[in-house]
């Protein structure tokens, strides 16, 4: 927001600078100046030039970014994370990115689903947490089936660790 807030403000700054001098006629020296060759006004033209070049080429970008890290964390494909979606996240990262492909973590796993493709709800995601996969479970209806190629065994992530994965990938899975 404060980035947003100086990039505004210098555009406005210069272009009325720019109004300014031009209703004024005040620009006429520069190229008096150039015309001449006069050194004083030629290396105070140059150096006004790098200013503002400087300013708005290289300042206002970084301070916009440094303004903006904040928040490029908290959203994804328009979907804003929470606090336990953006630990969720990391998580997800730590424990489950080797095998799931997952776009918004940048993920590519290639043994498990892809969860972009399958959107899974918070409760299919927990269910495989805590439980786990099997490729021929005993019982097919006992929550241990898998959708992938791989077998995930229970409980990777426990307790919160495995909320927080499940908000995050129930919120973002098909967004990027």
């Amino acid at each position: 927001m404060v980035g947003e807030i100086i990039i505004v403000v210098v555009f406005l700054l210069v272009a009325t600078a720019i109004l300014y001098g031009a209703s004024r006629g005040s620009f006429k020296f520069i190229g008096k100046a150039l015309a001449r060759n006069e050194r004083a006004n030629s290396r105070l033209l140059t150096t006004t030039l790098v200013v503002v070049y400087v300013g708005v080429g290289i300042a206002v970008p970084v301070i916009f970014t440094l303004g903006n890290r904040d928040s490029t964390n908290a959203q994804i494909g328009g979907v804003k994370l929470t606090a336990a979606m953006q630990t969720g996240r990391a998580l997800f990262a730590e424990h489950c990115a080797i095998c799931h492909t997952l776009a918004a973590a940048n993920a590519v796993g290639q043994i498990g689903p892809n969860l972009d493709i399958l959107k899974p709800s918070y409760a299919r995601v927990m269910r495989s947490i805590n439980y786990g996969c099997l490729q021929k479970p005993v019982d097919a209806n006992s929550g241990e089936t898998c959708l992938g190629y791989g077998t995930m065994q229970a409980d990777i992530v426990e307790g919160t660790q495995a909320q927080d994965i499940a908000k995050f990938v129930a919120a973002v899975a098909g967004h990027r």
